[in-house]
Order: structure tokens, then C-alpha cells, then sequence
């Protein structure tokens, strides 16, 4: 399996990218993009602990398709269950 990084969501207001608080799109894209670098086959997952998020869930879904992650490269878990779009 190619590397993964994972955007974890525990309240509405910022996005934890591996003990940074991201919470902005460009925050979150700009990071991304940083990591991404070198590493074609990098995966997003962002994980949800609770569906009332929305808005940090959809900062990160926006962030992470400004920086090219989406279809199979972009992955998203709401309590622990995959997100169906």
C-alpha cells in the first residue's frame, strides 16, 4: 500500500495533519502540496469523528482537491464509515 496521510477532524474549526491544527483551505492544501512532493502515490484520508463537523469536513475535502487529491488518491471516514459521493 502507498503512503498515507490523514487529516483527523474533532471539531469545526481546524484539521490535525500529524499534530499541526490546519484551518483554512490554503492551510490545508499548501501543506499537502508541501508533503506531496516526491510522492506520487500519496493518499488522503479524512477522518471524522462525528458528522456534526461539516465545516472542518469540508475545508479538508476542499483543501485536499485544490492540492490533487481526489477519486481513488482521496478517502473519507465519518465514524469510522466510508463517506459515499
Amino acid at each position: 500500500m502507498d503512503a498515507m496521510l490523514i487529516l483527523r477532524i474533532s471539531d469545526n474549526n481546524c484539521v490535525d495533519l500529524n499534530g499541526a491544527r490546519l484551518c483554512s483551505t490554503s492551510e490545508i492544501s499548501g501543506a499537502l502540496e508541501k508533503m506531496s512532493v516526491g510522492n506520487p502515490g500519496l493518499t488522503v484520508s479524512i477522518e471524522a469523528t462525528d458528522s456534526i463537523y461539516y465545516e472542518a469536513i469540508g475545508k479538508a475535502i476542499y483543501g485536499s482537491q485544490r492540492a490533487g487529491f481526489s477519486g481513488g488518491r482521496l478517502r473519507i471516514l465519518i465514524e469510522d464509515k466510508p463517506l459515499k459521493i
